[in-house]
């Protein structure tokens, strides 16, 4: 009678190297799309960022300046303001709609305005937008506050 001798066989040894195989491309293909999210979200922090920012310098102008203007040019944004959603081929660009909120019951009275700034990056096909409102009240009783 004859032993059986312990040992692998190739189909065991295959069957094990694809599992192996099969767990480390899921590992790295995980990897890369958490990359792609750690990536994307630091990119819509740093677009709100800028965005508050830019209202915040809005904000800060004198109330005269601000109450004649609707919307401003869109800028575009440097490589030294927003680093992450700089491109040299799809520049980054923001928006600032300044608009005047009234007293429902007398609209001879000003209450504020709301800066809301949009910003924009990415390359052409795969453009993000930020939509990011920041409402200061910067007139108070007929004078000025902000």
């Amino acid at each position: 009678m004859r032993r059986a001798k312990r040992g692998v066989t190739l189909v065991e040894v295959m069957l094990a190297s694809s599992i192996l195989a099969l767990m480390a491309l899921s590992l790295f293909e995980g990897i890369a799309v958490a990359a792609r999210i750690a990536r994307e979200n630091a990119e819509y922090l740093q677009a709100d960022a800028y965005a508050f920012d830019l209202a915040w310098k809005r904000y800060n102008e004198s109330y005269m300046a601000l109450r004649n203007l609707t919307a401003t040019p869109d800028e575009e944004i440097t490589e030294e303001a927003a680093p992450m959603l700089y491109r040299a081929n799809a520049p980054a660009v923001s928006h600032t709609t300044i608009t005047r909120v009234v007293d429902p019951n007398d609209t001879s009275v000003e209450l504020g305005l709301i800066i809301s700034v949009d910003v924009e990056w990415g390359a052409s096909s795969a453009r993000r937008r930020l939509s990011s409102t920041h409402t200061a009240t910067v007139f108070k009783g007929g004078t000025e506050d902000g």
